[in-house]
């Protein structure tokens, strides 16, 4: 038995952060053996179950890179630890991959999203903890105690150490709630960009709701920057009706291909991410946040451990 309340045991993606998440809790680290065989099929074992029997466990993986080796990975912990005995399983995952198919756009597709957290579930998990998901509404299917942690807070606290009385923007009403959390827990104007159509000319123009922006320092609020499209083309968007000086607030930094040169290209001077991912960026443009006492104290406040 160990003297800590519980285990952190972390995947490969997330190993870096164990120490940290440990001592946030109050936890001990559970050390993991992996391998491949020789038919590329993978194996996990937790080293010492002893220390999880009868104890809280909290699994730590992000899935991103790997999406699919990282949940493959994920499901084995959770169904090791409950297979050596313990007694109440939480399962943290900065990155929830294949979240974005939230839904059937298209008829004969699956809704990966549903897909993931139901086998969460399953394999043995009592709570799932994420870190801005593309979709809350993704953990009804959970089907046990689930929690979404917004940091879009944290991400604008930092950009406003080089913003004055900046107007936060969600890039469509889909990434309203983030802005408007940040917007809130700051005391700044917040909005979202609209098309709209010319009832003569016929023309679409976009533009910000509700908000005139000439002049004004922006902060971009989206959860995921995956090939810098859609924050390039909201930043020209802002640039073109006077915005002074433009920031990008994104939870998960993918940087996929030319994102960043795209993004660059659009005049935007820096880019706050989290610590969501299992990969570290080595640019200027980019800085990273440290999120993990957020997701520590959230989980604590909503009673998940």
């Amino acid at each position: 038995m160990v003297s800590a309340v519980g285990v952190v045991i972390t995947g490969k993606n997330y190993e870096s952060f164990a120490e940290k998440y440990a001592s946030l809790l109050g936890y001990d680290i559970g050390e993991i053996q992996t391998k491949i065989f020789p038919d590329g099929e993978y194996y996990v074992r937790i080293k010492k179950p002893e220390l999880i029997h009868g104890n809280k466990v909290a699994i730590i993986n992000t899935m991103y890179p790997r999406q699919n080796d990282s949940l493959l990975e994920t499901l084995m912990l959770i169904d090791a630890a409950r297979k050596a005995g313990a007694k109440h399983v939480v399962v943290i995952i900065p990155y929830l991959a294949y979240a974005r198919q939230d839904k059937v756009f298209l008829e004969g597709e699956p809704v990966t999203a549903s897909i993931v957290v139901k086998m969460i579930r399953m394999v043995g998990a009592d709570a799932l903890v994420v870190v801005d998901i593309h979709s809350v509404k993704t953990l009804e299917d959970f089907n046990g105690k689930a929690l979404n942690v917004l940091v879009s807070d944290k991400l604008v606290e930092k950009a406003l150490n080089i913003l004055n009385n900046p107007v936060v923007i969600a890039p469509d009403k889909g990434a309203l709630h983030r802005a408007k959390y940040a917007a809130e827990k700051h005391g700044l104007e917040y909005d979202y960009l609209v098309k709209r159509r010319d009832r003569i000319t016929g023309e679409i123009s976009i533009m910000p709701k509700e908000l005139r922006i000439d002049g004004r320092d922006i902060v971009i609020i989206d959860d995921i920057i995956s090939t810098g499209g859609t924050i390039a083309s909201a930043a020209r968007i802002l640039q073109s009706q006077g915005a002074r000086k433009i920031i990008v607030a994104a939870t998960h930094g993918l940087f996929i291909g030319n994102a960043l040169e795209k993004i660059r290209s659009a005049g935007i001077e820096k880019i706050y991410t989290a610590n969501t991912l299992g990969i570290t960026h080595r640019d200027p443009l980019i800085e990273t946040i440290d999120v993990s006492e957020k997701v520590v104290s959230e989980i604590r406040h909503n009673n998940i451990i």
